[in-house]
């Protein structure tokens, strides 16, 4: 939940509002101390759904229900992995490069704010999924 909303507030306030006015390198610095927190989320939702995963049976995981939803949530988890690695170590070191080489980042940002709303969408389906399981 606080991964999710940091990342809400994030991509729809925090982004837009440094491109409006320009501080896209206050936004670098913002995107980089928020990293270690997003990926302790990441890695817990990743470590308990393998957790889950492996208190299951194999009959269960094929025959039934929750084997479909675990393996769709796992999936999702995974794309949403992805997803945040290439935003926080290809998009905000190519960010960081291009401003201190003086260069706009604009372009950066946007996408950077594109990738998280993908991911929050993601992650509310991972939730959902969650609570469908249970």
């Amino acid at each position: 939940m606080v991964w999710l909303g940091g990342l809400l507030f994030q991509s729809h306030v925090l982004l837009p509002g440094l491109l409006r006015v320009g501080h896209a390198r206050v936004g670098v610095e913002l995107l980089r101390r928020a990293r270690p927190v997003s990926w302790v989320a990441l890695l817990l939702l990743l470590a308990t759904g393998l957790h889950n995963l492996s208190r299951l049976s194999l009959s269960v995981l094929t025959e039934t229900h929750v084997g479909t939803l675990l393996a769709l949530k796992l999936l999702l988890v995974i794309v949403v992995l992805m997803l945040s690695a290439h935003r926080d170590f290809g998009l905000v070191s190519r960010l960081a490069r291009k401003l201190e080489a003086g260069q706009e980042g604009a372009r950066q940002l946007r996408a950077i704010a594109w990738i998280d709303r993908a991911v929050i969408l993601l992650g509310a389906a991972v939730m959902y999924l969650g609570l469908a399981i249970s």
